[in-house]
């Protein structure tokens, strides 16, 4: 599953928490009969535990950085659902980036665009982990000025860096716990 986009409309996200929750299977027509409901032995299709794993990963690992992407450019934690999506040194490293650039006066304006792939996953591990790692393009993502509204990006020799991050499931479902941008390293 390849997300492109970062930055989510409120269609998108309900599209993709129906699909988290197995609500509906593609291809489904509900049909609408006068004769009672009648109990069957056929099976339901299901997902591979490692698809499913990899679908719910993927949309913590973007529900992580929209909601990093908001505070960045709220300048500020507040209603911000990061600890719905990130966990540990990720949720601290996140809040502590947005409480120093608000110190700053600076915002983050634009977006991201994410390109991130579940690269390990243990689901007999205890608990199960994953890696996921990522090609951010941060070229449309800007720092700037909360007063002047002036882009103050340091310059770079590159628009695009990996980031690889580590998830585990817990008891409120998968959270991403470590994140880095090796901002040394192009893709």
């Amino acid at each position: 599953m390849m997300i492109r986009q970062f930055w989510f409309g409120p269609t998108v996200v309900a599209a993709a928490l129906l699909a988290l929750t197995g609500c509906a299977q593609s291809g489904q027509v509900a049909q609408v009969s006068s004769a009672p409901p009648v109990a069957t032995a056929s099976p339901t299709p299901t997902q591979n535990p490692d698809q499913a794993a990899t679908t719910q990963i993927l949309a913590v690992y973007a529900g992580m950085r929209q909601a990093q992407a908001a505070a960045e450019a709220a300048g500020s934690m507040q209603n911000v659902s990061l600890g719905s999506y990130a966990a540990g040194s990720a949720f601290d490293a996140i809040v502590t980036a947005v409480g120093q650039d608000a110190g700053n006066g600076w915002r983050m304006v634009g977006a991201p665009v994410l390109d991130p792939k579940v690269t390990a996953l243990a689901l007999n591990a205890q608990p199960p982990t994953a890696t996921i790692t990522d090609c951010m393009n941060v070229a449309g993502w800007h720092t700037v000025d909360q007063f002047t509204g002036k882009d103050i990006t340091a310059p770079s020799t590159h628009s695009s860096f990996v980031s690889v991050s580590q998830a585990q499931l817990g008891q409120n479902g998968w959270r991403i716990t470590e994140t880095e941008v090796n901002r040394s390293m192009p893709c």
